[in-house]
Formats: C-alpha cells, structure tokens, sequence
C-alpha cells in the first residue's frame, strides 16, 4: 500500500509556500470564526468552499483543514473568556474555563485549551495516518453489493445519531437522496426530477447547497436572537476587561504535565468518537470530560480546574483527524466537515472512495502532512492571538449577519458563475432554517447527498453483474447478508434507546 514515489511527490505538493500561506490563512480564519458565539467549523468550512475550488488540491486542503482545526479549539476562547462557548464542541469547557477566569486564571485557562488541544489532535492524527491505509485495504475487499449496503448503513447510523428523533434524522438522509437524484440519469442520460427546468440538467451544485444548508440557517437564528445578544456582548466586554487582561501568570510546564492523564482520556476517547459517524466534537468533549471526572473524583474536576479544561479540549480537537478515516477509507464522510471536505476533494477530481490510496495516493499523503503541520500553526497563532479573538467574539451581530449572509451569495453564484445557483442557495437556507426550527438534523441531508451517488453507482454495477437479478444483487454474499443484519440491527437498537430517553 505505501508507495515511496507517492511520497516524494506528496512533498513537492506540500513544501511550498501557497500552501504554508493557505494553511496559515485557514487557521488564523477557523481560530476567528470558532471565538465567536454562533459559527461553527462547518459553517466556516462551507464558506471557504467556493475559493477552495480556485485553488490547487494541497493549498485547498491547507486552506480547509486549517480551518476546521482552527475553529475547534478557538469555541474555547469565547466560552473561556466570558461563559459562552464559541462552537458546541466548547459546550463543556465552560464549566471549569469560565471559572478559571473568573478566578483571574484565565490566561492558565487559555493556554491549557490551546496545549490540549494541540496534543489531542497531533496524537489523533498520528493514528488516523497509521489506521486509515489498514482500513482502505479492508475496503477494497467490499463488492458493489456490499459498498452498496455499507453506503445504506452509513445513511441510516447518521440519521440514527443525528438527533433524538429517529425519524426525524431518517427523514433528512431522505431529502438529501432525494436532491442527489435530481438531473440526469448516469447510466441513461434520462432527465429525472428536474420539473421541466433546463438549468436541473446537470444537478443541484454542492456548494450553494452546502453553504445554504450549514451557513444560512445559522445567520437567520443568530438575527432571530439579535436582541437577546446584548447581554452576552456586555458580559463579554466586562469579563474581557476584568480579567482576561489583567497581567497574570501564564501556564507552566508542571501544570501541563500534571493534565497527562485527562489529556490522555481525551486523546483516547475523542479519537473513537471521531472515527464513528455522526457524533462528532460535541460528543467527543462531553463523553472526555465525564469520563475524566470519574477517573479523577478527587481532583474536583467542575469546580474550576485546569484538568477539566484539557480533558475537554484534547477530546474535541481529538476527533478532527479520525473523522476523515471513513471517508479516505470507503469515501462516507464521517461529519458535516468530512462531507465538505469530500466535496472539495470531488472538485478537485479526486472523488474519495476505498481506491482513493491506490489512484490519488500523492494527495493522501499531503493531506496527512496538512493534518499534522496544520497543528504546529494552530500552537503558534492560537498562541499570540488568543486574547485578540476574545475581543473579535465582540463583534457587533448587526455587522457581522449581513457580512456573512454577502459572502455566502457571492460564493454560491462564484462557483460556476450561474445565478441560477443563488435561488438553490435561498431555497436551501430556507429549508436548513425549517429543519433547525423543527430540530430536524442536517448533517443527514448532506451527508446522503454525498454518498447517493455512489450507492446509487454500485447498486447498477451489482445489477450489471448479477444479469438484472435483485435476489443476487442485494444477498450474492455473506458480507452483503451480515451488512443487511447490521442496518435491522441497529434501527432496532436505536428505537429501543429512543424510547427509553423518552420515557
């Protein structure tokens, strides 16, 4: 699997400045976006989307990558500095961060986040390098019959996690298969689902719908609840003014020693959260940070401590690399991020899939290059610019929404030029809008738009083999029959735990 060839050309696409220059530019962006209250690394990511495609590969995914571990660790800015967590994945830093603070520790609170952090991700990226060649080689043992059901288990175990309605996360992979199937038949040609409209030719474009699904609804609520912000921005500026600046001792090397073992249950726990579908950084913090208050009850983990804040962070920043192993392994992305990170690796001609190492492996390993060096300039930015994205999680809403909501429309109509692509951007906001007020998950609809496809291609291949016939197709192989059992299995499983958090 490793090829030497490969390598050395993964450095000619890596060593070069465009791609040092990107790299900074993403996480400079993604430390930014995550300190203010309301974005998240996907919305970031999503409205990165459109200059990625102007890029070259490694320079697009210096750009992205960057910016998704960027934001990761900056949620921690915000929720460290005035109680309010930039991103959810932050959600669990606050109890013992804000308190830090409060205590006029929060210089010690930033740099143990930041430390975290870095050595969650560079130690989960090392195992995602090493795991990730292991499991494209299972894959490629996968038939189109069992990519086929491996495709449909993955749609349903993210709408399975998506949420605490079942159906509801059903529902959304639904909508996100039916959209992928607008356009053209790929085997015949034929028009489907276009509803007479030329321009539904060739298909709903990802990007506008990426970026009307992650970054529109998240403006629109954030404008719903501009007048309730006032109180946290006033917050912010008095907290910030308090005690953020006030000159204080920074963490020594003796205090982040003493976090190893909250560190390493981060690092540990963050990692298989990361590689299962659909949870994600948020499940990866919350699971980290319980799991090391029962290990350590004595250390008073909650009531302001500086193990909490690692174990919080190591396990968030911990899910970023491992998240993209299923996607580099069998091309399903693992999170929203991996779907949008799938989608600019589909731009750039290198559609994921389980041959992704045998076709494309130059650009595999320049992104685990990215991975790691992205670290070492998430230390150093995050590192001089903390206490400055504090005060940038000031920002006015009423500048930053119509800011935000110009530059989606721009990049929809950049992609391609076609102002038909503002209308799916509009109609797509307002679809991801309905589903968030319903509490209907989206990652579902993105991440079946992704993968349909590619289902859809290797359900036709395992007809073309099997002569037309669906008993062959869909049992040809015990594989195929144990993948079925695994789909009953786990919707059985799944309305089981529902109805217990129900009752």
């Amino acid at each position: 699997m490793f090829q030497p060839d490969a390598l050395i050309e993964a450095f000619y696409l890596f060593f070069t400045p465009e791609v040092f220059y990107w790299l900074a530019i993403g996480v400079a962006l993604g430390v930014g976006i995550g300190a203010i209250p309301g974005l998240t690394a996907t919305t970031g990511v999503a409205l990165m989307l459109p200059i990625s495609f102007a890029l070259p590969v490694a320079p697009a995914l210096g750009l992205l990558i960057g910016l998704y571990k960027g934001a990761i660790y900056g949620g921690s800015i915000s929720a460290i500095s005035f109680g309010v967590p930039g991103t959810p994945g932050a959600a669990a830093t606050v109890y013992d961060g804000y308190k830090l603070t409060q205590k006029g520790q929060g210089r010690k609170a930033l740099e143990m986040a930041l430390y975290a952090s870095v050595t969650g991700d560079t130690l989960s990226d090392i195992f995602t390098i090493f795991v990730a060649p292991a499991v494209a080689i299972v894959a490629l043992a996968f038939g189109p019959s069992e990519r086929f059901w491996l495709m449909a288990l993955a749609i349903i175990l993210i709408g399975a996690l998506g949420g605490k309605h079942l159906a509801k996360g059903l529902i959304s992979a639904a909508i996100g298969i039916f959209v992928a199937t607008i356009g053209s038949d790929p085997i015949g040609g034929v028009s489907r689902m276009t509803f007479g409209q030329w321009w539904l030719m060739d298909g709903i474009d990802v990007i506008p719908l990426m970026i009307g699904i992650f970054a529109m609804p998240v403006m629109l609520v954030e404008a719903a609840k501009l007048l309730g912000e006032r109180g946290i921005a006033k917050r912010a500026r008095e907290s910030i003014s308090e005690t953020l600046w006030k000159t204080g001792q920074g963490l020594t090397f003796r205090e982040y020693r003493r976090a190893w073992k909250e560190m390493a249950i981060g690092t540990s726990v963050g990692t298989f959260v990361g590689m299962l579908p659909g949870l994600g950084a948020t499940v990866g913090a919350f699971l980290s940070y319980g799991v090391a208050k029962q290990v350590s009850p004595k250390k008073g983990i909650g009531t302001g401590k500086l193990e909490g804040v690692a174990a919080c962070e190591s396990g968030n920043n911990a899910t970023c690399g491992p998240t993209l192993i299923p996607l580099l392994a069998f091309g399903i992305p693992g999170s929203p991020v991996a779907a949008l990170i799938g989608a600019a690796l589909m731009l750039q001609g290198a559609t994921p899939s389980p041959r992704m190492f045998a076709l494309y492996p130059h650009i595999v390993y320049a992104l685990f290059m990215i991975m790691l060096v992205a670290n070492v300039f998430n230390l150093g930015i995050g590192r001089v610019f903390a206490r400055l994205y504090a005060m940038v999680a000031q920002i006015p809403k009423p500048l930053l929404i119509p800011l935000i909501l110009m530059i989606a429309v721009i990049g929809a109509y950049a992609s391609r030029g076609n102002p038909y692509d503002v209308i799916v951007l509009v109609v797509f906001g307002l679809l991801g809008f309905g589903m968030t007020v319903i509490e209907m998950p989206t990652a579902p609809l993105i991440i079946a738009f992704l993968v349909t496809p590619m289902m859809e291609a290797n359900l036709r291949r395992a007809l073309l083999i099997a002569g037309g016939g669906w008993g062959q197709t869909l049992f040809g192989s015990p594989l195929a029959v144990g993948l079925i059992f695994a789909v009953i299995i786990l919707v059985f499983f799944t309305v089981q735990y529902l109805k217990r958090v129900e009752q």
